[in-house]
């Protein structure tokens, strides 16, 4: 690229840059409302809808001096740019049935094979990192086996108690008090608020890295299941305010499960004695649900499936599966690096390191 084409580029980045800075914040904010609340949420803004961004973002990803940027802001476009598309909007509004699922996966392959030359899983799981062991780099060993040589093809009973109240009562102080811990020991600070709603699904939503973060979480907390959500969520907010935006999945997940397993440790005011069968059950699920959508559109037979109807993931979260199973095995690498209770700072070198070894594994979209 010449110099004057590569100053160009750049140019068009810093404006596009510019206008989401001032667009991204509002319209997060209004969307985790909407996501609390359960009403639909505000459309994207303009600027991630054009063509020219996701035009501009691969073309920066090309290029080393603009390749983290660009990356940064292909993980916003690229996505859009597939469930935008019109025969992807129409499928998804379809009622949810594992017969609309393969109509759905295809439409998705469709709009993501006239962008990028690929299936739309491939796309996620090339961007969000889930092509790249991290977890055997940064632990200095193969990835171990799955626990307990389990058959990856069955999944574990459900876990007794885990969705039951058990006394532990989780009130806005004590949520505080959690966030406040959490911060003091890995040495993070910044504004964190909850939007609570009765039946909200917890979500972290990041208004400005390094600064602000807002997290949905309902109205009431009461069983080991709803605590280790809020663990998650807090474990979300926590890298989001160490690291500049941009993070890959698969790191935002590892980072989010690492503190969330506080639950299963006994000193720890939310523990829960199930925390630890609850963690092998979820992570058996995201196998069993990744190889599903690698699969998709074609459909496992019906014995094989996990429910009657697809589960809301795989519906709304393309790519999601393979990041959750990726980051379990790097919480298990990061806990065996830093251990449970790390000087402050330990965590955001680690997720660092794993979103560095993800941006150069990830220049081919």
């Amino acid at each position: 690229m010449e110099a004057c084409e590569l100053l160009a580029l750049e140019l068009r980045l810093d404006r596009i840059e510019a206008e989401l800075a001032r667009e991204l914040p509002p319209h997060l904010r209004s969307f985790a409302r909407a996501h609390a609340h359960g009403v639909a949420p505000p459309p994207a803004p303009e600027a991630l809808q054009r063509a020219t961004t996701l035009a501009t973002a691969r073309a920066a990803l090309a290029h080393p001096v603009l390749a983290d940027r660009g990356l940064a802001l292909l993980r916003l476009a690229a996505p859009l740019a597939i469930e935008s598309d019109p025969e992807v909007t129409a499928a998804r509004a379809a009622e949810p049935t594992w017969d609309a699922l393969a109509v759905l996966a295809a439409a998705r392959d469709a709009a993501a094979a006239a962008r990028f030359g690929r299936r739309a899983v491939d796309v996620m799981h090339q961007l969000h990192g889930s092509v790249v062991d991290l977890a055997a780099g940064l632990a200095g060993r193969d990835r171990p086996p799955a626990a307990g040589g389990a058959d990856p093809d069955v999944l574990p009973p459900a876990v007794a108690g885990w969705f039951e109240p058990d006394r532990v009562v989780v009130d806005d102080l004590a949520i505080e008090r959690a966030w406040q811990a959490l911060g003091a020991r890995h040495g993070i600070d910044g504004a964190v608020r909850f939007e609570r709603a009765p039946g909200a699904r917890p979500r972290t939503f990041v208004i400005e890295p390094r600064r602000e973060v807002v997290i949905a979480i309902p109205a009431r907390v009461a069983t080991p299941a709803e605590r280790f959500a809020v663990l998650h969520e807090l474990g979300h907010a926590a890298v989001a305010l160490a690291l500049p935006g941009g993070i890959p999945r698969i790191v935002d997940e590892a980072a989010a499960a690492y503190a969330a397993r506080a639950i299963e440790h006994a000193g720890h005011p939310w523990y829960s004695p199930p925390a630890a069968a609850a963690r092998a059950r979820r992570l058996a699920l995201a196998r069993m649900l990744d190889r599903i959508e690698r699969e998709l559109p074609a459909l496992p037979a019906a014995a094989a499936r996990p429910a009657e109807r697809p589960p809301r993931a795989l519906w709304h979260d393309p790519g999601a599966q393979a990041a959750y199973v990726a980051a379990e095995a790097l919480a298990d690498a990061i806990e065996q690096t830093i251990g449970s209770s790390p000087a402050p700072g330990a965590l955001a070198t680690a997720v660092d390191a794993a979103c560095h070894a993800i941006a150069r594994a990830t220049q081919t979209l």
